[in-house]
């Protein structure tokens, strides 16, 4: 008799409810929501096939899903195409890993807080930082969380950034900064593709609460991190840094150069692109810090009997204390995806992430060579990791869409530079017949 209060609504309920309010359809009800000035909204039925079995609509969808065309991925940008170990999804899709939820309670789930403790463990190690979180969305809420948790440490609302920092972030932090009284100073390149210090000297004042760079950044140019660390400490100001987390292996980490925050995106660690998603934020800092940084922080203790436990130390967000005193309103952490993360490092350990790193550098290196010996010369000379970007002969829309004919994939366009600009990006998984296949279809491009 209570089975229908766990149905959708009904033609008839949903007939009722729209009279109930004054509305004749629910187009009508949508047009007074949405406002048809703002938003166009499609009112003839959708090209749908009628209803189907299980079984026709597997079928259909393997159809549709064979007219896919498979590229070799040569595009960057913040995403990258690279080695995931077999183990990786045997191992995640167990049902304890696959179906946990991020504990609300300090002291349950001690598997699932386990799994927190030792990737939080793994990314300090990596980062050569004193304190992770357990993670939060992906890179580029990870750079704008910083960038608040560095106008609260300073109480200064004012934050630079360079002009070679990858505009996906620089959009989500002009979101999370939208509405509140903050500023953001963008800070030029220089021919070199790294930020100019000298301006960034002189723009740095008073009201600064922190500048932010990008190593490597989003041309794929390595920066001169401990220069810039020196001049921004010695304007007494706080250090946010985005690396990139395959090239700790063999770069020196944020930790190193006295970064005060550094985050990245964790997905070049053993996740799959997945058409741009789920990823995972790393979030790091300085321990004197630790009570102004977002997300959750689990650490180790033990009971009175000396039998170990892991807690959640630390979760200073809106649904445990005063809103107006939360760190963030990141509710969560991408827990499984941190697990991949946490199986990955555990896997590859620092020999095997070293393999990866060097890999991906040396088979930039070899396509850069290749590329300038058919014509294409990369816009910067300075060194790079894993990317670097080309000046095509033509629009770089143009030149995406010629290659994705030929079966790879380049990008994305660097619009900063030009209409003509194109990043590439290589990794471990990429093989010098296909490095040369590339080559060969830019040179019946250009």
């Amino acid at each position: 008799m209570y089975a229908k209060h766990y149905f959708g609504s009904g033609d008839e309920d949903i007939k009722k409810m729209l009279e109930r309010i004054g509305f004749s359809d629910l187009m009508e009800l949508y047009r007074h929501a949405v406002g048809t000035d703002r938003v166009k909204i499609h009112e003839e039925p959708l090209n749908l096939p009628p209803a189907m079995s299980e079984e026709e609509a597997r079928e259909y969808m393997e159809k549709v899903a064979s007219l896919n065309k498979m590229l070799t991925i040569f595009a960057g940008g913040g995403a990258y195409d690279v080695f995931v170990p077999s183990a990786i999804n045997h191992l995640i899709l167990r049902s304890e890993f696959y179906t946990a939820y991020t504990p609300y309670q300090p002291e349950v789930s001690q598997g699932t807080l386990q799994t927190m403790f030792e990737f939080q463990s793994l990314i300090t190690e990596l980062t050569d930082m004193e304190v992770a979180n357990a993670s939060v969305y992906d890179g580029a809420t990870a750079l704008a969380e910083a960038v608040l948790m560095s106008f609260r440490i300073a109480r200064k609302y004012k934050v630079i950034v360079p002009a070679n920092l990858n505009p996906a972030y620089r959009r989500v932090l002009e979101t999370y900064l939208h509405g509140i009284e903050a500023t953001i100073l963008e800070v030029p390149f220089d021919s070199s593709g790294r930020i100019d210090e000298e301006v960034l000297s002189k723009a740095i004042d008073d009201e600064t609460a922190s500048v932010v760079i990008q190593h490597p950044n989003f041309f794929g140019v390595l920066e001169d991190p401990f220069r810039i660390s020196a001049l921004v400490k010695e304007k007494g100001k706080l250090l946010i840094s985005v690396f990139e987390p395959t090239s700790l292996a063999i770069l020196e980490p944020p930790g190193r150069y006295d970064a005060d925050i550094a985050v990245g995106e964790g997905q070049p660690l053993g996740v799959p692109l997945s058409f741009g998603g789920p990823y995972v934020g790393l979030f790091t800092s300085r321990k004197k810090y630790i009570r102004q940084m977002p997300g959750r922080i689990v650490a180790v203790t033990y009971d009175q009997q000396g039998r170990r436990g892991y807690v959640t130390t630390l979760q200073t967000r809106e649904q445990h204390i005063r809103r107006a005193k939360a760190t963030s309103n990141i509710c969560t952490n991408q827990q499984l995806i941190a697990t991949i993360v946490t199986i990955y490092l555990t896997l590859m350990g620092k020999e095997g992430l070293k393999e990866a790193s060097l890999q991906s550098f040396y088979k930039a290196e070899y396509l850069k060579e290749k590329l300038s010996e058919a014509g294409l010369e990369p816009a910067f000379r300075s060194p790079t990791f894993r990317e670097f970007v080309v000046k095509t002969p033509m629009k770089a829309e143009e030149f995406i869409h010629e290659l994705a004919h030929r079966g790879f994939l380049v990008g994305p366009k660097v619009e900063v530079l030009g209409d003509n600009y194109v990043l590439m990006a290589t990794t471990e998984k990429r093989r010098r017949e296909e490095i040369d296949a590339l080559v060969e279809a830019i040179k019946e491009v250009v």
